[in-house]
C-alpha cells in the first residue's frame, strides 16, 4: 500500500476541524436506534448529577456544625432575618450572655437615616436572640416589625443607658434561595442539632453518604444504558459497513487494497465506538453535573459566579485549537495503522519465504521503520491529548485563585463567614472535574470525528450493484459470449492490459486462453465476470452488453475455479455448499464425490464437519483444489472458467483434478487458463495471446505448425512439467475429446487456418 496515496486522497478529501463532524454526527445515528436506552440513560444522568449537587450541598451543614456556634438552623434563620430586614445583625457571645448586634447598615436603608448604625444592640426582650431571629425569619411578608435598639457601646442592659431607639419596619417578602433554604433545613429536627452537635453531624453525613449512594448508583445505570446502546449501534455500523465493502467493485480493492480496510474495521470503529461512550455518557454527564453544580453555586453567590464564567472564553479557544491538531494527527494514524496492518500481514502470508530466504532481520527491520512512522503519529496526538487538561486546569485554577480572593476579602470585611467561604470554595473547587473529564471527551471525540470521516468515505462509495449493474435480466447461455474489439487499461498502469481484443466463445465450446505472464489472460476473465468494465468495445451476453444485465444474476451463470484454492475457515462442509447454504447434505456428499473429494474427506476424524483453519491449512494443495471443484461442481452454473487449476498440486492430485475438470466441463462452456499442453492440448480451440492482443487462434496442431509464440509456450511448459504428468494430460485428453465439437458455423473471432493476429 502507498502511504503518499493514502495522504493525497486525505487532503484532497479534507474537511473543517471540528468537534462535531458532519460525519461523527451520521454515526451518533445508529447508537440513536436505541433511543430507548439512551433516554433511560440520560434520566438516570440527570438524577445522578442532581444527586451529587444534593451531596455537594451538605458540605455546608457540616461546616456550620463544626466550625459555627450558631448552628444550623441559628445560621438560616440569621440570613433569612437580614434579607427581610435589609441589613446585616449577628449574634455575639460576652461573659453576660449573647447580644445581637448590627453588623452594617447598608446606605439609603430607611433606618440608616433613622439612627440605626453598626455596632448598635438590639433588644430581643423577652426572647433570645436566637428566637427573635427566627421570628423575623418566620413572619409573612409585608409586615409591620417594631424593635428597640441602644446606641452602640452602651449596651442593652448596662446602667444609666440612654433610652432605647425603637425603629418601626416593614419587612420584606421572603426570596426564593432563603425559602428553599428555611425548608430543607427544616426536615432536620431543630431540638436534634441543637441538642447534640456529635449526634447531629451524624445524622446530616448518614444522610449524605445515602444520597451519594444513590446517586452513584443512578450513574452506574447510566453507564450500562449508554453503553449498550452505543455498542448495539456499532454492530449495526460493522454490519453495513461490511455488507458495503462486499458490494464495492473489483477497482476499488485494486486501487487501495486490503489492509487499509482491514484498519478501518477495527481500528476506526474502535474509535468511534470510544467517541460515542464519550458523547452519550460523558459529554452528557459531566455538563449536567457541571450545570448542577453551576446551579448550586449560583444559589450560594450568584455574583461569584457569574464572575467565574469570564474563563469559558479561554477554554472554549484551548479546545478548539487542540481538538484540531488532535483530529488531523489522529487521521494520520489510522492511516498509518492500515500501512502496518498490510506490511505485517504480507509478511506473515509469505512466512515461508521470509524464513527460507534468511530475511528475518531485514523484515524486522522494515517492521520497526513502520513503527517508527507510526509512533510519531501516536506521539503527537498523546502530546496534544496530554496538554489539554493541564491548560483547562491552570485556567480552572486562575478562576478559582481570583475568586478565592474575592471571598477572602469579604471574610476579612465580615461580610461572609469561614464556613461559608469554605463551601463556596469546595463547590467551585468541584466544577474542575467536569472539566478535566470534558477535556478528556474533547480529544476522544475528535479522534471519533477522524475514524467517521474515513468509515463514510466507504460507505459513501456507490456499491456494484447501483453503480455498475443493469436491470435485465440474464439465463443460461443460449448462444455464444462476444468481445468486440475490447480495450481495458489498470489504473495508473503504463499500458493496456488489452487491446483491441475480438473474441467469440459458442455455447458448450471449450476454449483455452495461453501466453506469457501478463499477456491479459486473467483481465480478459475478469471482464466477462464484470469485475471491471473496458475503456473501449463491449462484451456481449447473447447480444446484450453485459453493463445491461443484472449483475448478480450474470454471475450466477459462472463457476470460477482459480489457481488459488480459496478456502475459508470452516468445515469441509461448509466451503463445499458456499454460495449455496441450502444444499441438502445428500448433494453436497455427491458433489464431493464427483470431484474426487469423498475419498480424503471420510478418511478424516470429523468427516466433513472438520474444521481445516484459516485459508485450509490443515489440507493439502490437491485437497483444497478438489474442494473447490466441488463448490463448483455444486454451484451447477452453465459457464465454467478454470484459471491454472493443476498448476500447484502433486501429481495424483493432478490426475484427479483432471477428472474432476471433465465431470465438471461436460454440457458446459468453458473457459481454461493453462501453461500446461496436458491442460489444453485438446481444448476446441486455443487462442494465444501476447502483450494484450490475441496473436492466434486454432487447434493445437495447427498452432503449433504455426506460430512461434505457441511453441515456445509449450516447451517451455513441458520442460516445467513434472514427469509423471502424461496420465493427468490423458486423463484430461479423455475428458475433452469425448465433448461434443462446435458446430462448423460457429463463429470466431480468430479461426484456426487464419494468419497469426498482430
Amino acid at each position: 500500500m502507498d502511504l503518499n496515496s493514502i495522504i493525497t486522497d486525505d487532503a484532497q478529501r479534507a474537511r473543517p476541524a471540528r468537534l462535531l463532524s458532519t460525519q461523527f454526527i451520521r454515526t451518533v445515528g445508529y447508537a440513536w436506534a436505541y433511543r430507548r436506552l439512551l433516554v433511560t440513560g440520560f434520566f438516570c444522568a440527570l438524577l445522578f448529577a442532581a444527586l451529587h449537587a444534593v451531596s455537594l450541598a451538605g458540605v455546608l451543614p457540616v461546616l456550620k456544625l463544626i466550625l459555627d456556634e450558631e448552628g444550623l438552623h441559628g445560621w438560616v434563620d440569621r440570613t433569612a432575618a437580614c434579607r427581610r430586614l435589609g441589613f446585616e445583625v449577628e449574634i455575639v457571645r460576652r461573659t453576660d450572655g449573647a447580644a445581637l448586634t448590627v453588623r452594617s447598615v447598608p446606605d439609603g436603608h430607611v433606618l440608616a437615616s433613622a439612627g440605626l448604625n453598626p455596632g448598635d444592640v438590639i433588644d430581643p426582650t423577652p426572647a433570645t436572640p436566637e428566637a427573635w431571629l427566627a421570628e423575623v425569619a418566620s413572619k409573612p411578608g409585608g409586615a409591620v416589625f417594631e424593635f428597640n435598639a441602644s446606641p452602640a457601646g452602651s449596651g442593652s442592659r448596662a446602667p444609666n443607658a440612654p433610652a432605647l431607639i425603637r425603629h418601626t419596619l416593614t419587612l420584606r417578602a421572603p426570596d426564593l434561595k432563603e425559602s428553599v433554604k428555611q425548608r430543607l433545613v427544616g426536615l432536620v429536627d431543630r431540638q436534634t442539632l441543637e441538642g447534640d452537635r456529635l449526634k447531629a453531624l451524624v445524622v446530616i453525613l448518614a444522610i449524605v453518604c445515602v444520597v451519594a449512594v444513590i446517586a452513584n448508583v443512578f450513574r452506574f445505570l447510566a453507564e450500562l444504558f449508554v453503553s449498550d446502546a452505543v455498542l448495539k449501534g456499532m454492530i449495526r455500523l460493522r454490519a453495513q459497513l461490511y455488507d458495503c465493502v462486499l458490494q464495492l467493485p473489483m477497482s476499488y480493492f485494486a486501487a487501495r487494497g486490503t489492509a487499509d480496510l482491514v484498519t478501518q474495521f477495527v481500528q476506526d470503529v474502535q474509535e468511534i465506538q470510544r467517541g460515542l461512550l464519550a458523547f452519550f455518557g460523558k459529554l452528557v454527564t459531566e455538563p449536567l453535573k457541571a450545570g448542577f453544580i453551576l446551579a448550586l453555586a449560583f444559589f450560594l453567590d450568584a455574583r461569584l459566579t457569574l464572575a467565574m464564567l469570564v474563563i469559558l472564553p479561554a477554554a472554549g479557544s484551548v479546545f478548539w485549537a487542540i481538538g484540531r491538531q488532535a483530529r488531523r494527527a489522529n487521521r494520520k494514524l489510522l492511516q498509518q495503522y492500515g500501512v502496518m496492518i498490510g506490511g505485517f500481514s504480507t509478511v506473515l502470508s509469505a512466512i515461508d519465504v521470509v524464513k527460507a530466504y534468511t530475511t528475518e532481520a531485514f523484515e524486522r527491520r522494515r517492521l520497526d521503520e513502520l513503527d517508527r512512522r507510526m509512533f510519531k503519529h501516536q506521539f503527537r496526538l498523546a502530546a496534544l491529548q496530554a496538554a489539554l487538561p493541564p491548560a483547562l486546569e491552570v485556567l480552572a485554577v486562575i478562576g478559582v485563585s481570583i475568586a478565592s480572593v474575592w471571598l477572602g476579602s469579604r471574610v476579612l470585611d465580615r461580610q461572609l463567614n469561614v464556613s461559608e467561604f469554605m463551601q463556596l470554595a469546595v463547590v467551585l473547587g468541584m466544577l474542575l472535574d467536569p472539566i478535566r473529564k470534558v477535556a478528556d471527551v474533547y480529544t476522544r471525540i475528535s479522534r471519533g470525528s477522524a475514524g467517521a470521516d474515513r468509515i463514510f468515505r466507504v460507505l459513501d462509495t456507490p456499491p456494484e450493484e447501483r453503480e455498475r449493474g443493469g436491470d435485465r435480466d440474464v439465463g443460461a447461455l443460449r448462444d455464444r459470449i462476444e468481445l468486440e474489439s475490447v480495450t481495458f487499461m489498470y489504473p495508473n498502469a503504463a499500458s493496456p492490459a488489452l487491446s483491441d481484443v475480438n473474441l467469440t466463445i459458442r455455447r458448450g465450446e471449450c476454449v483455452a486462453l495461453v501466453g506469457p505472464n501478463g499477456s491479459g489472460k486473467t483481465t480478459l476473465v475478469n471482464l466477462l465476470l464484470r469485475f471491471y468494465d473496458p475503456q473501449r468495445g463491449g462484451v456481449r451476453y447473447d447480444g446484450a452488453d453485459l453493463r445491461t444485465l443484472k449483475l448478480d444474476q450474470l454471475r450466477r451463470q459462472i463457476s470460477l475455479v482459480t489457481q488459488k484454492s480459496i478456502i475459508f475457515d470452516g468445515t469441509i462442509r461448509e466451503n463445499i455448499a458456499y454460495g449455496r447454504e441450502d444444499a441438502s447434505d445428500e448433494l453436497i456428499r455427491d458433489a464431493a464425490r464427483r470431484a474426487f473429494a469423498d475419498e480424503f474427506i471420510r478418511a478424516r476424524r470429523d468427516g466433513y464437519e472438520e474444521r481445516v483453519g484459516e485459508g485450509g491449512i490443515m489440507l493439502s494443495g490437491g485437497q483444497r483444489q478438489r474442494i473447490v471443484i466441488a463448490r463448483a461442481i455444486l454451484r451447477n452454473a452453465p459457464i465454467l472458467i478454470f484459471d491454472e487449476a493443476t498448476s500447484q498440486v502433486d501429481t495424483e492430485s493432478d490426475e484427479k483434478i483432471h477428472r474432476a475438470i471433465r465431470e465438471l466441463a461436460r454440457d458446459r462452456t468453458t473457459i481454461l487458463i493453462a501453461h500446461r499442453p496436458s491442460t489444453f492440448r485438446f481444448a476446441d480451440r486455443i487462442v494465444v495471446l501476447d502483450g494484450g492482443r490475441i496473436v492466434d487462434a486454432g487447434e493445437y496442431d495447427a498452432l503449433f505448425v504455426r506460430c512461434a509464440l505457441f511453441r515456445s509456450l509449450c516447451a517451455g511448459a513441458e520442460s516445467d512439467a513434472p514427469p509423471e504428468n502424461p496420465p493427468a494430460a490423458e486423463a484430461l485428453s479423455g475428458v475433452l475429446s469425448s465433448r461434443t465439437s462446435p458446430s462448423p458455423s460457429a463463429v470466431v473471432a480468430c479461426e484456426p487456418d487464419r494468419e497469426p493476429l498482430r
